[in-house]
């Protein structure tokens, strides 16, 4: 059986270039082939991928567009910190502001 969190995956043979999901490759194991270098085996010689055809578990590159605020950072006297706000608490109080200064990376956080 296929373990969980692999639907929509698959896997990709590296010798023989073979597409299949992960679900399908990890419940047959083999394709039929008439020889043992052409075996796709779930476990060995295949990469997982996303759909997209992205490796599995790759780190994409996110940017982040965030306001800035006339600001100094408290570590490097840097004019100018990157901030967001996220509702952590509960409704009924503020939210908390998170800065970042883009010159040194020092992150803080307040509660407004």
């Amino acid at each position: 059986a296929a373990g969980k969190g692999v639907e929509g995956l698959v896997a990709v043979c590296t010798s023989c270039g073979k597409v299949e999901t992960v679900t399908n490759a990890m419940n047959q194991g083999t394709t039929e082939r008439s020889s043992d270098s052409e075996t796709f085996l779930f476990k060995f010689g295949i990469e997982p991928m996303n759909p997209d055809g992205t490796k599995f578990g790759a780190v994409k590159e996110v940017t982040r567009e965030r306001a800035v605020v006339d600001e100094k950072c408290p570590k490097c006297s840097h004019k100018g910190l990157n901030f967001y706000c996220m509702q952590l608490r509960s409704v009924d109080e503020g939210q908390t502001v998170f800065y970042e200064c883009p010159k040194c990376g020092h992150t803080f956080s307040q509660n407004n």
